[in-house]
Formats: structure tokens, C-alpha cells, sequence
């Protein structure tokens, strides 16, 4: 049986989670929220980063200035800068520019120019589809756009292991971390305070549960929609609060 997210499992269903993956999708996410917490003062990380200079990563910079709206295109900033401090945190070696280019183009699919059809059984699904598209219009070889599709159609799992990349890893840990605060008490107060500075999150919880309301509506088998009814609003008002 392919595991939920990875390209096998995408390949079968589409992002489509059957009633076998709904109770493995749901066990997983009781585990992730028994888990114990990560405490601590918080490690004084970088938030003053530069992108990558690459024609590709050029290429979707502008093209995710253009499409995505304010608060998202923050938002994949903010996970970008997320994804190199936990990489600077947990000493993971990874491809800048695959990195990079996955977290600006995470959801894609959530902009008004590409949202799926209500035929579409995943957005994320086809978000990765979209940006495949986008890294190989770039110039960026098929290695490059297909590690970046799979990275982003896994980013809605409950986990992503190191062993399907680092920078699949990366994307699912800092998206997750920016939405629901997961391991941000790892990071100091300071270092998040920078990151926001940065990138602010005015309107971001509104604007993301306003089109996770409808993905919850429109794909019920998918795993946002899952995570919807599990409570996804509840998560991610509570992160902001906090």
C-alpha cells in the first residue's frame, strides 16, 4: 500500500483519500497531536536570507508576485524563511533553489488563476501539476520540476520523512509551522519577530481558512478536506493567537 503523499500513492488515487486512508490519515493525525512538544528558550536563527539567484528561481519569483495574493505570497515567503532556519536547526543539507521554488509555488493552486475545477480531487495535487508546469516554461530540467511537484503534493500530510527528501521534508515542516505553529517554540521570540517583520501575516488566517472552508466543501475526500472537519480552523486560530 503507497503512502498517503508520496508519488506512488498520488499516481493511484489523485490526491482521492479512500476510506481505508481516511482512518490512516486520521490515525496519523492523532499521533502528531498526542506528540510532546519540543520546548525551550527557542535557537536565535537568520531571518535576513537571499533567494537564490538562478533563472528558474527568478522565473518564479515573478510568476508568484503576479498570481498569488497578498497574504499567500507572504505566507510562502514566511515558509521559505521557516524552511532554512529548521534546516540550520536540525544541520539538513538540501538544494537551495529546489527549496525555494517549492515554498513560493506550495499553493498555487489556491490563487484564483489555478484553482482546480470541483472535479479535482486534491488542490495540492494539482497545484503540483501547476508548478511542474511553471519550472519546466523556467528552463528547469525534469528532475528539478518533478522533486518540486512531489514536494509540494506531499506539503498536506500530517508528516513528510527526511528519507522522501530534504526538501519535501523542509516544505511540510516549515507550511505546517507558519499555519499551526508547529516547532515555532523552537525559534526564538526574537527570530519569529523577524520573520514577521519580513513577511507579515495581516489577513493571512482569514484569507487561508476562507479557501480551506471551500476546499472542505468542494473535496471532501481530500486531506485538507479531512483536516477541515478534524478542525483545521480551530488549529489555526489558535496559532494565531498565540
Amino acid at each position: 500500500m503507497a503512502a498517503i503523499g508520496s508519488p506512488e500513492w498520488v499516481a493511484e488515487t489523485n490526491g482521492a483519500l479512500g476510506l481505508r486512508d481516511q482512518v490512516r490519515f486520521v490515525a496519523q493525525a492523532i499521533v502528531r497531536e498526542l506528540a510532546p512538544r519540543r520546548r525551550g528558550r527557542g535557537a536565535v536563527l537568520a531571518a535576513d536570507r537571499t533567494p537564490p539567484s538562478t533563472p528558474v528561481a527568478q522565473h518564479v519569483t515573478d510568476f508568484a508576485r503576479t498570481v498569488l495574493p497578498g497574504p499567500l505570497l507572504h505566507h510562502s515567503m514566511r515558509s521559505w524563511l521557516w524552511a532554512c532556519m529548521l534546516a540550520d536547526l536540525d544541520r539538513l543539507e538540501h538544494d537551495g533553489e529546489r527549496l525555494y521554488v517549492a515554498a513560493l509555488l506550495h499553493d498555487v493552486a489556491l490563487a484564483d488563476a489555478h484553482r482546480p475545477g470541483p472535479d479535482a480531487a486534491c488542490f495540492a495535487v494539482h497545484g503540483a501539476m501547476v508548478a511542474r508546469g511553471v519550472v519546466l516554461d523556467a528552463g528547469g530540467g525534469a528532475a528539478l520540476a518533478d522533486d518540486v511537484a512531489d514536494a509540494i503534493a506531499a506539503h498536506f500530510n500530517v508528516a513528510v520523512p527526511l528519507s522522501w527528501g530534504a526538501e519535501a521534508h523542509l516544505l511540510h515542516a516549515s507550511t505546517h509551522l507558519d499555519v499551526v505553529g508547529l516547532r515555532r517554540l523552537e525559534i526564538a521570540r526574537s527570530s519569529v519577530a523577524d520573520v514577521h517583520a519580513q513577511e507579515p501575516r495581516a489577513g493571512f488566517a482569514d484569507h487561508f481558512l476562507a479557501v480551506m472552508r471551500e476546499e472542505g466543501r468542494l473535496r471532501k475526500s481530500s486531506r485538507a478536506g479531512l483536516l477541515w472537519r478534524l478542525g483545521m480552523e480551530r488549529s489555526v486560530r489558535k496559532a494565531e493567537r498565540t
